[in-house]
């Protein structure tokens, strides 16, 4: 029976040696040093992106359990349809959230693509 090739292990989230505390504080380096980037030559927002749908995610969790608990206070059958409808809009809002930063992060990235193309594109229109 043929031996099996050694499976890759699936690279880490961190390389060896550096801890969460420190991926996150060269991310957050990373972050500033664009943030004062005076050039304009790199895009900040699609390195947001990240931070901003975990705050949308913490948004709607916190704003469907709020929905549900007040529902409960209001009475019996008011709480019932906030149990019901609550994980429901939890999942609508999640939903839009994530295609709106999947927008953002496209439209960033056709302008990336945009700048790379080569811009000999106008001298090969001069029929001379």
């Amino acid at each position: 029976m043929p031996e099996k090739p050694a499976e890759k292990a699936a690279p880490s989230a961190t390389p060896r040696g550096e801890s969460l505390a420190g991926s996150v504080w060269s991310e957050a380096r990373a972050l500033f040093a664009l943030l004062f980037d005076f050039s304009f030559k790199r895009f900040l927002t699609p390195r947001l992106v990240r931070v901003l749908y975990s705050l949308s995610l913490l948004a709607a969790v916190l704003s469907a359990l709020a929905w549900m608990a007040s529902g409960f206070t209001e009475g019996v059958m008011r709480g019932l349809f906030t149990l019901i409808t609550g994980p429901v809009a939890f999942l609508l809002y999640v939903l839009t959230a994530r295609v709106l930063m999947e927008v953002v992060l496209a439209i960033f990235r056709i302008a990336e693509h945009i700048e790379k193309l080569p811009s000999s594109r106008a001298d090969t229109d001069d029929p001379s």
